[in-house]
């Protein structure tokens, strides 16, 4: 589950020649960011809706570039909200 304010890990920055076309800044492979925003946007080439980000540290810079989920992962394996999630093994109904 992705959220605003998430710390994600770039895994893929092999961009087309295109991108360069619409911004002047792209994640690197490796570096830390914060979804500043999510939407699903059509891709460039096959215009299928696909989940994209808007990454704080490179918003200042492209306000509009928003960049494929699937070219990150989490940064951390217990966000801060998984702390006051229910516990699975609290409501179990062996005695």
């Amino acid at each position: 589950m992705w959220y605003a304010g998430q710390r994600v890990i770039c895994t893929n920055d092999h961009f087309s020649g295109a991108i360069w076309d619409w911004t002047s800044t792209v994640p690197r492979e490796g570096e830390v960011y914060t979804i500043a925003e999510f939407e699903h946007l059509p891709q460039w080439d096959t215009h299928t809706p696909i989940l994209s980000f808007l990454l704080q540290e490179l918003s200042a810079e492209n306000a509009s570039a928003y960049f494929p989920s699937w070219r990150f992962e989490p940064a951390e394996n217990n966000p801060p909200w998984a702390a006051n999630a229910l516990h699975p093994g609290r409501f179990s109904s062996s005695k």
